[in-house]
């Protein structure tokens, strides 16, 4: 493909993604429009032998075809950060589809209108543990279940960078707050997981975060103030009933709450506190 073709193809793309790197080898591609207001932030990571994208939002243009337009390494797949189409409406363009085994069913439900979308794809599950391998770089998966109970946090330690999907967020995070809580989505849960990536920070496994959603990144320092949200939460602390309409889409349950602490916002709702109820 000449620079003019490629340029022409890039301009194609220009009303649905954009793209800037976080690191010389690390892009975010925005996929959020005021025609698509609900995609998210994606990734595309390149490694000395295979690229990978990171969630693929739910624009219908070719998401995949895009990012082969920012790489000159194979794109191995898409891995999911969780099941909510937001994240997955795009999987049907990639090769592979990487995601945990909870993730499947809710992965290929969209939201509303389901024409155009492809959800007729393979999926290859990963789990707490898993290793993807892109030549020089190797992400290790982290279970992190309470946004959403198939959430997984992926780190790469090789450029100090930990992806977080919607669990730690530079907007807000909505733990079980939106009607139809199911079981284990709870401040509770979400701060047991933040405990396990409270770890990985001490190791100085990373030095930044990397969310899905309102930009990246985040100084590795948020994590400290997710935790501080919930630790107040789990002492009794009431967050305030005014859920801001950013959180989640009206009309909110009335035992929703939002904490605010420095740089982290968590929407929860009261019934939704610790998982013995």
């Amino acid at each position: 493909m000449t620079v003019r073709e490629k340029t022409e193809k890039l301009i194609s793309f220009e009303d649905c993604y954009t793209a800037h790197r976080i690191t010389p080898d690390t892009w975010m591609v925005k996929t959020k429009t005021d025609d698509m207001p609900f995609s998210c932030d994606c990734y595309l990571l390149e490694g000395s032998h295979w690229a990978l994208a990171i969630d693929s939002g739910m624009q219908l243009p070719d998401i995949a075809e895009y990012m082969s337009l920012l790489t000159d390494k194979p794109i191995l797949g898409v891995l999911n950060t969780h099941s909510h189409f937001d994240h997955t409406g795009g999987n049907g363009y990639f090769d592979k589809v990487f995601l945990h085994p909870l993730a499947e069913q809710g992965a290929k439900t969209p939201f509303g209108n389901a024409q155009g979308y492809k959800t007729d794809y393979e999926v290859t599950p990963v789990e707490e543990g898993s290793l993807l391998e892109l030549g020089d770089r190797t992400l290790e998966i982290y279970e992190i279940g309470a946004h959403d109970l198939s959430s997984i946090a992926i780190l790469d330690r090789s450029r100090g960078i930990l992806f977080t999907g919607d669990e730690v967020e530079s907007g807000w995070c909505n733990v079980g707050s939106m009607a139809g809580r199911k079981p284990g989505q709870t401040i509770e849960r979400h701060y047991q997981n933040l405990l396990k990536l409270k770890k990985l920070y001490d190791e100085d496994a990373f030095q930044m975060i990397c969310p899905a959603h309102h930009g990246a990144p985040l100084s590795k320092e948020s994590l400290l103030d997710f935790l501080k949200c919930d630790e107040l939460i789990l002492a009794g602390e009431e967050g305030c009933p005014n859920v801001p309409k950013k959180c989640a889409p009206p009309p909110m349950p009335p035992e929703a709450r939002v904490m605010i602490y420095r740089t982290a916002h968590i929407c929860y709702r009261v019934d939704g506190i610790r998982d013995d109820g």
